[in-house]
């Protein structure tokens, strides 16, 4: 026997039937029948009839290549995408083709793929216009998406309500409080509100995915919503959206190594959406799994791809496009695979899409140094300080003396008026380290180098995208260059610490060790480089092993052969 329960919406009466261990799945197609809940009260509540309004822009003389845009996205209709994501989530409708594109709105909703979300979500409404879900469902992704109508299409979910099923019902109402479409909800309230009908739903279906998932996101990004999202896991344990927000709150917070379960489990649970291959990457480079990360990043750029072909987006379109590449840019770079590194900056140049501090990396660890000039009046041209210290770095790579001399002063003078940036003291401290340790002050300028160490060597944000070495690595450098051998193995070592995969901190600790004779410890790192540097471009190891133990004398050759510094993520 079915149970009635019933809740007021303002001018809206809703009847809701609760039948006792229904689940999701379980529930019967209800979209071509209404429920026995009373109608909306159309007078107050209705919005007006969507078709006319699209038959009046419609009127309007159409492009050829428009006469397929939906009306509320402009976009295309959506094709189904074969093996894109594991989740499922049954709603009220009795059309196949409208479930299966509101599976796969819901799988791109979740990894932030916002377009594709809205247009698979309109493509699920003209499957079945009546599909109330997939109308809430068009107007979230059309507000994070940016672009199109997502108050009338919340308009029409509101107007479809007596055909929703009790968990779409609560989850539609939610909506409106939070959007502040029901009447006599102050807007500080708007928020309180919603979540107490999530938790009302949510007490009553306690298996509802979207619901946990809804209850979770309405606290995203505080302590709070991690319960909601570990609760859902129990329930599906390849829940896509469940990972990725978790992904995301263990960097948040600081501890990555507790989220590669999830960035694994995201992984999994979506197979063809490249987001998810790319979303470990904000782990993996802090915590050192550098094989991996630079496969998945690669994964994801070749899923995404695919993609731009299929459904013809522009890459300027594809919001995620231009950070994946720059993730697997600085990937390929680490990783000496300097060849993959310029066909991906020439792809990006391509798109306009401009990533000069990766690029600028890159050309220091090829020792390219006319690109890498070149490309510092693009980046800071408008930026005294940026302009030295960048120019600095190169010029103390080539070992050019008097010009990195020139820069060094330069940043000195900015120092004088900017005391208090705490960012120009580690420009100035480095550079002006580095060059002491060139001209015959040694343990003045690694003194200063050290005090650089101290301040950044723990510091989550110099650690992001694999850079949490890059400091012990100048470090261990200028040390060499001065033969003050204690110094850099300390410096090595502590590279080592933080990136287990710094071949500079391997090939310096090799170095430091044949100068002190021991062999054996010798081949132990060198062995450890080579298996940093495993698919690295042939030659790179000898080539920056061979700069790494050269004398100072040689360092200060205006063309020198090679160089291993890096620029500091800005």
């Amino acid at each position: 026997m079915i149970r009635f329960r019933w809740f007021i919406l303002p001018s809206i009466l809703l009847a809701t039937s609760f039948g006792p261990g229904l689940g999701l799945g379980q529930e019967k197609n209800s979209a071509k029948e209404p429920s026995s809940a009373p109608k909306v009260d159309a007078k107050k509540d209705a919005p007006k009839d969507l078709s006319k309004k699209v038959e009046k822009a419609d009127a309007k003389k159409v492009e050829p290549s428009d006469a397929n845009k939906m009306p509320l996205t402009k976009l295309d209709p959506a094709k189904l995408v074969p093996n894109l994501c594991l989740f499922k989530y049954r709603v009220s409708t009795a059309s196949p083709e409208c479930q299966a594109f509101v599976d796969q709105a819901l799988c791109y909703y979740y990894s932030y793929v916002w377009m594709e979300a809205a247009r698979s979500f309109e493509t699920a409404t003209q499957k079945d216009p009546n599909c109330a879900f997939a109308w809430w469902g068009l107007s979230k992704s059309i507000e994070k998406w940016g672009k199109g109508q997502q108050a009338k299409a919340l308009d029409k979910a509101k107007e479809l309500l007596p055909f929703a099923n009790p968990r779409e019902a609560y989850l539609i109402k939610a909506r409106l409080q939070e959007k502040g479409a029901i009447d006599n909800i102050a807007q500080e309230n708007r928020k309180k509100e919603a979540i107490k009908t999530l938790d009302e739903l949510l007490a009553l279906f306690e298996d509802d995915e979207e619901a946990w998932m809804c209850r979770g996101l309405i606290d995203a990004g505080s302590n709070s919503a991690v319960p909601f999202f570990k609760a859902l896991l129990r329930i599906n344990p390849l829940h896509p959206g469940a990972h990725h927000e978790l992904v995301h709150h263990y960097e948040n917070i600081r501890r990555p190594a507790l989220g590669w379960p999830h960035a694994e489990g995201y992984i999994q649970s979506s197979p063809g959406i490249a987001h998810a291959f790319h979303m470990q990457a904000h782990l993996a480079t802090r915590i050192g799994k550098w094989t991996k990360t630079t496969d998945w990043s690669t994964k994801a750029i070749v899923l995404e791809e695919a993609y731009h072909r299929s459904m013809n987006v522009k890459p300027t379109e594809d919001w995620q496009f231009s950070h994946h590449l720059e993730t697997l840019m600085t990937s390929v770079t680490h990783d000496g695979r300097f060849r993959q590194a310029r066909e991906l900056k020439a792809k990006c140049e391509g798109y306009k899409f401009n990533h000069y501090v990766p690029w600028l990396k890159l050309h220091v660890f090829e020792r390219n140094w006319e690109s890498a000039l070149a490309i510092i009046p693009k980046y800071a041209k408008n930026d005294k300080t940026k302009w030295a210290y960048y120019r600095a770095l190169v010029f103390l790579a080539q070992g050019d003396i008097p010009r990195a001399t020139a820069e060094v002063q330069a940043l000195e003078e900015i120092h004088r008026q900017k005391r208090n940036d705490k960012d120009l003291d580690l420009k100035l401290w480095e550079t002006k380290g580095y060059l002491m340790a060139l001209t015959g002050n040694a343990d003045g300028g690694l003194k200063l180098m050290g005090k650089t160490v101290l301040k950044t060597k723990d510091s989550y944000s110099h650690h992001s995208w694999g850079q949490g070495a890059y400091h012990m690595e100048q470090w261990g450098l200028a040390a060499l260059r001065a033969n003050r051998l204690d110094v850099a193995e300390e410096a090595f070592l502590e590279a080592l610490a933080h990136d287990a995969g710094s071949v500079r901190g391997a090939l310096g600790m090799k170095i430091v060790c044949e100068r002190q004779g021991r062999t054996e410890e010798a081949i132990q790192f060198h062995d450890l480089a080579e298996r940093c540097w495993k698919r690295a471009d042939s030659g790179a190891i000898p080539a920056l092993y061979d700069y790494m133990r050269g004398t100072p004398s040689s360092a200060t050759t205006a063309n020198a052969n090679a160089s291993v510094s890096t620029m500091s993520q800005e």
